[in-house]
């Protein structure tokens, strides 16, 4: 661990000294408008390569993905920015936005979302890079907004397709993207470049600035965008207003407001928290709460939080150095983001303070404050493994005091129901949001979505991030800000709106994008047959049917094998019955079609029984047929 931290620390070291984070054409901010539009000056073309050599050699027995660049042939849209949000739009998460003017392209972020209950077996959800991948030549970089997943956890499985671009990132975020394309050994094969919020950057035909926000994570940033036709944006990325924030850095109002002064034709806006009233609860309230909860706790403490709120964790550390008690971690991923947060210097503590885990019980009960992971009650999460009494180290016993520092996701609801309950089953006294201020958002609720605009002032609103509830709660804010119908656009993944010297359309246009999903370290489309074949697992079984067979014929009865099918009462009769007409469809296909392949002959038959397993059974299992040589 302390290997890779020091890498990333000599890495963050080089790149603030200059090096990687030097921003392109950089210059002073101007309050004034700059609309004006200008020439692109002609640049002799370069071999691409990244900040970190030539690229890595390809290793035996796996195929490479491809990083050329060659032009694409698609079509050029002349004198107008498409904006084309490709995830976050019809979802919570995997959040991705396309900008496109002319032949040059930026990418705003490149999230996952965590599956579906339907997805069975998926690991991730990313976005469909597909029209990315058609136009990878002109892809000038990928910039990111904060280093949460549903904004970053995408980049390694895209990267490779869009042929490796830059990626700018504010410092935490660059630091957290490093761990994962670390851990997918693609490091070296990525320019990774920390953005400076104070620098105006030059992408291609595009001008961008970031601005700081406040969420749930520190560093966290929106920003806006201008075009030669003197079109402008605002991406809000995630935020809320919170003028009493855990790292002390409020959300950079004056900024919001002289670019608003500025003009901007469109805000596409965070819609999470849109139907909540009033705003979203202070950090100093939730502090108080738990360094209460921390006071009045006579036994060992444990916390469970996101390991990304740094600001919230570094909150409980500095409770625990006010109470007398030592702090330890658990969790992977607590445990790595607090280090990198410590490397970059967002988290401060002493060696003598936070200890590791292992000696949690060498320690006395009143002077124990455990951190942990597994607030959305997570299988293999640590605080699961407490509550299921599996945990190496931490056994949860009377006396105990856990707090769960989070409000379920949706969807999550019932695990965290289970967890909570196996918890006081232990023993253990449970505080959660419920009884106690001890989570707020990260994102802003009605009254923060208001003085977004109010600040801005834009011509049009686009709700982005969330459901199509969600979204339509938004606009309806947008109406009662002053914005007219015509002026609030509810898009969808794959839709298309157009800005042209200011003029904003909305497009009937559709690139039709898909639900790409992550599967281990495969990559496919939702509607597969390996996802079929899982749901019809899940709901009705496995029937495997064995062949043996000399040439053509078979020899002997096939076999029938059935797994979670039918019950055992049942099982003789229905594998009986299978069996026939296995053997029915394995003759009838020999005799009308003499010459067929095999693959055709196992499809008969899986039609075949299928069809005779919905008419007798009202079922639909798998069916798998096989022919064994003998």
């Amino acid at each position: 661990m302390n290997s890779k931290m020091d890498k990333l620390s000599k890495w963050l070291k080089s790149t603030v000294q200059g090096g990687d984070t030097a921003p392109l054409e950089a210059k002073k901010p101007e309050n004034k408008p700059t609309n004006k539009p200008y020439k692109k000056p002609y640049k002799k073309p370069q071999k691409q390569q990244g900040s970190h050599g030539k690229n890595k050699p390809q290793q035996r027995g796996r195929k490479q993905p491809s990083t050329s660049r060659k032009p694409s042939f698609m079509p050029v849209h002349r004198n107008v920015l498409r904006v084309i949000p490709i995830g976050g739009l019809e979802e919570v998460g995997k959040n991705s936005m396309v900008l496109e003017y002319e032949e040059d392209i930026l990418v705003i972020d490149m999230g996952f979302q965590f599956p579906e209950d339907e997805m069975l077996g998926v690991d991730y959800v990313v976005p469909d890079v597909k029209y990315l991948t058609e136009r990878k030549d002109r892809i000038k970089a990928i910039v990111i907004t904060h280093g949460h997943m549903d904004h970053i956890g995408g980049l390694p499985y895209v990267l490779p397709d869009l042929g490796f671009p830059d990626v700018y990132a504010p410092r935490l975020a660059a630091g957290l993207i490093e761990r994962i394309l670390g851990e997918h050994k693609m490091l070296k094969r990525v320019n990774l470049k920390v953005i400076d919020d104070k620098q105006v950057y030059r992408f291609g035909v595009f001008e961008l600035e970031y601005f700081h926000v406040n969420h749930s994570i520190p560093d966290s940033k929106g920003l806006t965008v201008s075009t030669p036709d003197g079109s402008r944006i605002v991406h809000t990325g995630d935020f809320k207003f919170d003028f009493t924030p855990a790292d002390g850095v409020p959300s950079d109002i004056g900024k919001i407001t002289s670019i608003g002064k500025r003009g901007v034709n469109v805000l596409f806006s965070d819609s999470t928290n849109a139907t909540k009233p009033g705003h979203t609860l202070s950090e100093r309230v939730v502090a108080e709460s738990l360094s209460s909860a921390i006071e009045d706790a006579e036994g060992r403490i444990v916390i469970a939080s996101f390991s990304s709120l740094i600001g919230r964790i570094q909150q409980i550390i500095d409770f625990a150095a006010e109470h007398g008690r030592k702090v330890f971690f658990s969790g992977r991923s607590m445990i790595q983001n607090v280090e990198i947060a410590r490397r970059l210097g967002f988290m401060r503590f002493t060696d003598s303070l936070v200890r590791p885990i292992q000696e949690v019980n060498n320690f006395a009960p009143n002077q124990v404050l455990v951190i942990t992971t597994g607030s959305q009650g997570e299988p293999m999460a640590a605080l699961s493994r407490m509550a299921n009494d599996s945990h190496a180290q931490v056994k949860i016993q009377k006396g105990d005091t856990v707090v769960v520092s989070a409000s379920p996701i949706m969807g999550n609801e019932m695990a965290v129901a289970f967890l909570v309950d196996k918890l006081a089953r232990l023993g253990a006294r449970v505080i959660h949001n419920a009884i106690m201020d001890i989570h707020t958002s990260g994102h802003g609720n009605q009254e923060d979505l208001k003085m977004m605009m109010s600040l801005v002032r834009p011509d049009h609103l686009v709700p982005i991030h969330g459901n199509y509830y969600m979204r339509s709660a938004h606009a309806e804010l947008g109406r009662q800000m002053g914005l007219t119908d015509s002026n609030v656009h509810l898009m969808d993944n794959g839709n298309v709106i157009e800005v042209r010297k200011g003029a904003v359309s909305f497009k009937k246009e559709d690139i039709k994008v898909k639900y790409v999903v992550v599967d281990g370290h495969g990559v496919g489309d939702l509607g597969s047959q390996v996802l079929k074949d899982r749901e019809a697992m899940a709901e009705n079984g496995v029937v495997t049917i064995l062949f043996k067979v000399r040439g053509k014929k078979m020899v002997g009865n096939p076999v029938v094998i059935t797994n979670g099918f039918v019950y055992q009462k049942e099982t003789e009769k229905i594998v009986a019955e299978i069996e026939r007409e296995a053997r029915k469809a394995f003759n009838d296909f020999h005799k009308t079609r003499p010459a067929g392949k095999t693959g055709d002959l196992e499809r008969h038959i899986k039609s075949a029984v299928l069809g005779y397993i919905v008419r007798r059974l009202d079922r639909r299992p798998l069916v798998s047929p096989h022919m064994v040589r003998v």
